[in-house]
């Protein structure tokens, strides 16, 4: 059990850093060629993630390589939409995404059962698995800002919405590009790259449209083979497992807990193709 936090006092449930310069999906993905997106700003390059609290709300920081703020959204970051995917309640939950956008799928013995949704303008939200896709999600005391950093996106959810911290909470962490015009406010990864697009896809709605996540530099599940599991002929979506499937510190990634974890093991599961879905999350 997680200590519990005091007044003023915030404490880390968990944090893990990922590979500097992994911005590329499954190793094919190409920036947009609009110079808006510079690829030497890394502004996609998930580097840390952290999950923290205090008696009143849950904290999640998203660090990138760097944060531009190019068109002046009031969170003090434009570029990024930020995914997080939280298994909370064991058996429950849903495999699949609430909405076509990433165009992931995920491991279901690690189904997730709140997702927080991090984007510019106002568009923060939590939605839970039970939720439809008319959902508008949870937005009411729920924001989402830049830190002084330069480099941290913090996202802030009461715990009335998303539950007392877990050690045993599982983490996807999906790094995207925003766009108003995308699925699900995902911008497309297209076989070319254009001036709004990225490259190194395809143009069948099959491959993900996620650039960077919260994976092993190498390894089974690393983030190229996570992400590069999608194929274009089967029509099958890539399958995602959780940064903290296990609690072993492997395959490059660096995981601090506040406390000694006893978390279950995954197998490596086979591809998919049908969505799965599960039953509503304990609430």
């Amino acid at each position: 059990t997680l200590p519990q936090a005091c007044a003023g006092q915030t404490l880390t449930v968990w944090e893990a850093d990922d590979p500097v310069g992994d911005d590329d999906g499954p190793g094919t993905y190409t920036y947009p060629t609009n110079p808006a997106f510079s690829p030497f700003s890394g502004i996609f390059d998930l580097t840390h993630f952290k999950v923290l609290h205090d008696p009143e709300s849950v904290y999640f920081d998203i660090t990138v390589a760097g944060i531009a703020n190019t068109w002046n959204a009031p969170e003090g970051f434009s570029h990024q939409l930020i995914n997080v995917y939280v298994d909370t309640t064991p058996n429950a939950g849903r495999a699949d995404t609430l909405r076509d956008g990433p165009f992931v799928l995920f491991d279901p013995r690690h189904a997730w059962d709140v997702n927080i949704k991090i984007m510019g303008w106002g568009g923060t939200r939590v939605y839970f698995a039970s939720d439809d896709t008319s959902s508008s999600g949870v937005y009411e005391g729920v924001f989402a800002e830049a830190l002084p950093d330069g480099k941290t996106i913090r996202a802030a959810l009461p715990k009335r919405v998303v539950g007392e911290p877990s050690d045993a909470w599982k983490y996807y962490v999906l790094a995207a590009s925003q766009d108003g015009y995308g699925p699900d406010n995902h911008r497309p990864v297209m076989a070319k790259a254009g001036a709004w697009v990225f490259g190194g896809g395809s143009d069948l709605d099959v491959n993900p449209n996620v650039i960077d996540i919260l994976a092993p530099e190498s390894g089974p599940r690393s983030q190229h083979n996570q992400l590069g599991s999608w194929s274009e002929p089967e029509r099958r979506l890539a399958v995602l497992y959780p940064a903290n499937a296990d609690n072993r510190v492997t395959f490059g990634i660096r995981a601090v807990t506040v406390v000694a974890a006893a978390l279950l093991s995954v197998a490596v599961l086979g591809y998919f193709a049908a969505k799965a879905v599960r039953g509503r999350p304990g609430s």
